[in-house]
């Protein structure tokens, strides 16, 4: 075995070169490998990924904790590929608030259409999935009607999503004038009123205002019928 002098003897400057060229080669293939994101989604869904992200890091941690590079911590992407979306921040709430809008307006629709056709039976059901939306997802209702999101204005489809459950409202109210039970007016007005009682009754839930309310399904359930009970016997033509 060669003394190790003269082993360094016979490492030639190729050798040398080679060596420093694959140590090289070596470093930048971890490198690229560290910034390759564990894909849990199929190519071309990163933007659903990066909002499943968001809604479990806001059920767990609130809308406070929350910003992009958890999201993308948490998608398995690098912390640049949230942008390819999402400018910042607020352009993430803006569309988690506005699938917050869709489940909303899904939820309330299928409770009207699984009711009788009738608005007193039907306002009923819309308030039980209503407020059910609100106690299931807190976070997701407080930023899809608080001021987290900033300008909303600057996301407009965000604007034309939260439209569509009030004008799922709005239908009940208006049927229920044509059909010649529910008091003449404004109907835009009259499913204000509605929508307000819905929603104010749901924000005191979800903000703990009613205690014990959320955690007794018969309470909830009482309190919701007294709700659209007192509602109705002023929207009823008597």
């Amino acid at each position: 075995m060669l003394p190790q002098a003269e082993v360094a003897n016979c490492v030639t400057p190729n050798i040398v070169i080679s060596l420093a060229h694959r140590r090289r080669k070596a470093k930048v293939l971890l490198a690229m490998e560290l910034e390759q994101p564990k894909r849990p989604y199929h190519h071309g869904d990163l933007r659903n990924a990066l909002l499943v992200a968001g809604q479990q890091l806001l059920q767990e941690e609130g809308v406070a904790a929350l910003d992009l590079r958890k999201v993308a911590r948490r998608a398995g992407v690098s912390h640049a590929a949230p942008y390819r979306h999402f400018a910042d921040k607020q352009a993430l709430l803006a569309a988690l608030a506005e699938e917050g809008f869709r489940l909303l307006t899904a939820s309330i629709l299928a409770a009207r259409d699984s009711a009788a056709n009738e608005p007193r039976t039907q306002l009923l059901a819309m308030a039980r999935a209503y407020v059910h939306v609100a106690i299931n997802a807190p976070d997701l209702t407080r930023i899809m009607f608080g001021g987290a999101i900033g300008d909303r204005a600057a996301f407009p489809t965000l604007y034309a999503t939260s439209k569509e459950s009030f004008i799922a409202l709005s239908s009940v109210i208006e049927q229920g004038q044509h059909s010649g039970v529910i008091v003449p007016g404004d109907p835009i007005r009259l499913t204000l009123v509605t929508w307000s009682l819905m929603h104010g009754y749901a924000m005191l839930l979800v903000e703990g205002q009613i205690p014990g309310a959320s955690g007794d399904p018969a309470t909830l359930e009482a309190d919701i019928e007294r709700c659209i009970e007192t509602l109705y016997s002023g929207l009823a033509l008597h």
